[in-house]
Parts: C-alpha cells; sequence; structure tokens
C-alpha cells in the first residue's frame, strides 16, 4: 500500500462517523433518496478534506481498534459507529480501507453500495467484495485484508481455516520497541562520556510507543517477555516506559501528558550510567556498601540529565522529577529521604519500575518472581510504597494473570498467559505446551474466556499458579516457542 500523510484527529473521527452514517443509510435507502444524498454530500466533503494533503488516507482495523493512517481515532465511550464499522469491516474479512486522490470523492457512494453487498443480503467475502468494486468501476477505494488474522476471523473473508493473531519480527510494535531499546543505549553511552544526547530522536521513539500502546499494548508487554538482554537496564527502561504509558492512557491522561510521561520513565534510571559496571552487573546480593551507592543513581540521574544541554522544557522538567522520585515510595519510606510527596507521574513509574525489576530477576531482586506473585506481593506493599489507585489500574492493565504468568488449568495441562482478555481478566488467552501427565504438546492457543459449545460454559478454567522455580521449561522459551510453531 501506499506511504500516508497524518491527517487531523478530528478530521478522521468525522469521516469515520459520517461512513458509518452512510453505510446506515445505504442499507435502509437508494441512492435517489434525498436523505442518503444528504449524508453522502456530508461524507464526500470530509474525504475531500482528509485527501486534501495529497497523499491517500485509510482506514485500519486492528483488533479491537479503528487507526487513520496508523493513528488511532478517539470516539466518544460506547460510540456505536466504531462498533457498526468495526464488525461490518470483520465480517468482510476487510482490516483496511484505502482512498486514494481526488477520484475517490466521487467514488464513494459506488463503494459504499458494493460493500452493503451491491443490493443483496448475502454476506460477502472479501474477494467477491473486491469483484464488485471493479464491477462498479471504484478505482480509487480499494480494500485490504488485516494484517494480522484474528484467531477467532475467517481467513480472506471466508469461512474457512483459523490462524492465530501474531506479531511478527518486521510488525510495528516490534520496530518500535527495539528502536527504543537503541535510544535508551545511545543516551546511556553518551551519559556515561559526558556527551550531548538526541533527545528529539528519543520524544519520537516515546511518541511511537505511545502511538503502540494505543494500538496494542499487550504486543509490547509481550516483548519485553520474550527478549532477553545482555544490557538489562536498556531493555528495563523501555519496560517502565511501556508501562506507564499504559497505565497514564488508562487513567485518561492527555496525549501531551502521556509522551511527557513516557518521556521521563525511560529515562528513570539514566542515572545508573554514572554507577561503576561492576555494580551495575554484580550477580549476588548487594551489601551495605552497594545499596549506598546505588542509592544515589536518583540524584545523579538529575545531575546527568541536566548536564545533556536540554531546553528546561517541560518533558525535561517531568523527567528530572521522575528520575529523582521514583524509589521514594508514596509514605516516603524509600529514597532519597525528602519530606515531599511524590508527585504523580513518578508514582505510575514507581510501580512499572518495581514490575519489571521484581520479574527480570535483575539489580534489586536477583531471582525473577513469577508475574502473578510480582503483583501479590506489590499488592502487600498498597499504601506505603505504591498508591493503592494506581495499583489497582495497573493490575486492569497487564491482567490478574500477567503475560508470562504459568498455569495449570482444570485438566492438569500446563499453560503459559500469552495475551489478557480486558472483558475477563479472570480469563487470559493461553499456550498450552504440557499435558496432565508432563508430556511435552506442539503448542496449542486457547482462550479461556470463549464458551464450548459443548457443555454450554467455558472450555477450560484455571486450577492454580505454578512456580516458575519448579517448571522445567521457561515462560519465555514457551511463548517463543508457540510464535515459531505459528508462523
Amino acid at each position: 500500500m501506499t506511504p500516508v500523510k497524518n491527517v487531523a484527529p478530528a478530521v478522521a473521527a468525522e469521516l469515520a462517523r459520517l461512513l458509518f452514517v452512510l453505510l446506515k443509510a445505504a442499507s435502509v435507502y437508494g441512492p435517489d433518496n434525498e436523505g442518503y444524498k444528504t449524508h453522502s454530500v456530508e461524507a464526500r466533503g470530509a474525504l475531500a478534506r482528509a485527501l486534501r494533503a495529497g497523499a491517500p488516507v485509510r482506514l485500519e482495523r486492528q483488533e479491537d481498534l479503528l487507526l487513520f493512517n496508523d493513528a488511532p481515532i478517539r470516539f466518544p465511550p460506547g460510540d456505536a459507529g466504531s462498533r457498526f464499522l468495526l464488525s461490518e469491516m470483520k465480517r468482510r474479512g476487510v482490516g483496511c480501507i484505502e482512498f486514494r486522490s481526488g477520484p475517490a470523492v466521487e467514488q464513494l457512494d459506488a463503494f459504499v453500495f458494493a460493500f452493503n453487498g451491491g443490493g443483496s443480503r448475502r454476506e460477502r467475502s472479501l474477494e467477491e467484495l473486491r469483484r464488485l468494486l471493479a464491477t462498479a468501476g471504484v478505482s480509487a477505494i480499494s480494500v485490504h485484508p488485516p494484517q494480522f488474522q484474528a484467531e477467532d476471523e475467517p481467513l480472506g473473508g471466508k469461512g474457512v481455516g483459523r490462524q492465530p493473531r501474531q506479531e511478527q519480527d518486521g510488525d510495528v510494535a516490534h520496530r518500535t520497541f527495539f528502536e527504543a531499546v537503541d535510544v535508551v543505549e545511545d543516551i546511556m553511552t553518551r551519559a556515561r562520556a559526558g556527551q550531548d544526547a538526541d533527545f528529539a530522536r528519543a520524544k519520537r521513539v516515546v511518541q511511537g510507543l505511545a502511538d503502540q500502546v494505543a494500538r496494542d499494548a499487550q504486543a509490547l508487554f509481550e516483548l519485553s517477555i520474550l527478549h532477553s538482554f545482555d544490557e538489562y537496564t536498556y531493555a528495563h527502561s523501555v519496560n517502565v516506559c511501556v508501562y506507564s504509558v499504559a497505565i497514564g492512557a488508562r487513567l485518561g491522561l492527555s496525549r501531551e501528558a502521556l509522551e511527557d510521561l513516557g518521556f521521563g520513565a525511560l529515562f528513570h534510571d539514566v542515572g545508573k550510567a554514572k554507577l561503576p559496571r561492576e555494580l551495575i552487573d554484580k550477580p549476588d546480593e548487594f551489601d551495605e556498601s552497594d545499596w549506598r551507592l546505588m542509592r544515589r543513581h536518583p540524584a545523579l540521574g538529575v545531575k546527568t540529565l541536566l548536564a545533556m544541554r536540554r531546553p528546561l522544557d517541560a518533558a525535561l522538567a517531568r523527567a528530572l522529577t521522575i528520575a529523582f522520585e521514583h524509589h521514594m515510595g508514596m509514605d516516603g519510606s524509600g529514597y532519597p529521604k525528602r519530606p515531599r510527596r511524590q508527585d504523580l507521574f513518578s508514582r505510575i513509574c514507581a510501580i512499572a519500575d518495581a514490575f519489571d525489576a521484581m520479574t527480570s530477576g535483575r539489580v534489586y531482586v536477583k531471582r525473577a518472581m513469577s508475574p502473578d506473585e510480582t503483583l501479590r506481593r506489590m499488592v502487600q506493599c498498597s499504601g506505603t510504597a505504591f498508591d493503592p489507585l494506581l495499583l489497582r489500574v495497573f493490575i486492569n492493565v497487564v491482567g490478574v494473570y500477567p503475560i508470562g504468568a504459568e498455569l495449570m488449568l482444570d485438566g492438569g495441562e500446563r499453560s503459559v498467559v500469552s495475551r489478557n482478555n480486558p472483558a475477563d481478566l479472570l480469563r487470559p488467552k493461553v499456550v498450552v505446551f504440557a499435558d496432565a501427565s508432563g508430556v511435552k504438546e506442539r503448542p496449542v492457543s486457547v482462550d479461556l474466556s470463549r464458551p464450548d459449545s459443548g457443555i454450554g460454559g467455558p472450555a477450560r478454567s484455571i486450577r492454580r499458579t505454578l512456580d516458575p522455580r519448579k517448571q522445567d521449561v521457561a515462560a519465555r522459551d514457551v511463548l517463543r516457542r508457540s510464535k515459531d510453531s505459528f508462523l
């Protein structure tokens, strides 16, 4: 497909709304109806405004999200138009509608009636829809299959075959995540050398991470589990940024605030660049002298950021605050000891930082904990180290059983959580990798929220969580193997 340019959010939302209205009108009236004509004029006007920059525009469906030119469209909560467009695109196997140049405006009516079935009530596949568009002479509006296929969705719009939705190495989430790791490595390296940093690139990366969180945050959560890094601090900083932005998005922060939060979270540990490498990489538990050094990194972070010659704007001010406060604790029991209340962004970052550190088993916690055990430990510190409200929000973001949690199902099968179901946090999607007798199987993806028509209820349920220290297979290896087998 052709590269696209940004479309103003208001223009994108207006076009999506009017397209919904026009499709609904076309399902009731003919093209000569005065009511339909009124809606058509409005929709064609919105499309003309969207195409004014001269580049194509794309309406894309990714799971339960509508995007225009790769940017999520903001709809009011419970918006009927977005649900309708998502449903109609999915029924036809359409992942993307692309509008190209001026002729698309004049061809919009023909597209709408072809999309609605060309006068027939029979459901159309993607290929049939393409034939209808060609017959109607629609050349400037095209339809494309989804970039990734959902596991309950027909391939190409036809009712045969199933393919689990997979994030592949070349997808946007993968590129964005690893570019962010590269940015952190570059800035930490420059910080050690006392050089200026490319903060403009860092800001662009944070914008990309914020876009990906809005599009599919769990793809980034999965990447943090799947990949191990020689330089833990770099990946840890990206993970903390992702978790922080996800919390902020759930709180309803503005886009500008999310970017400031993400920027600060990305560099919350920049002060560690000034600590001895042997301390950061020490495999043993810290002694008191080690801790004295480690507790210096918040203040060192402030000095390091100020030395990098970035103008003191809102983003840097937030970053300075987060770097200094993220270990203070909500009740002030952490460090540095200061008679001040933690800023909101610092409290968010503290939760993200602790979760990733405890599940990774580096620096502060030498033994990695399972994601679900980590959440239980953090809940015990609610109201002291962590803000109780923000911790509840975080649990809603990552799920009661976060990605990577190891579970035994009611039939004795062993599994690893691969995705969460936002509508039912107690029934995630899992990868089953061993049967009740412990025999390893080819990984099978199972959605625990999906009803089994044979028994009228969920096909499987969770019996208990498993201690990863007592398992002979690592969750990371199971998820990686499952992705390879699905490709």
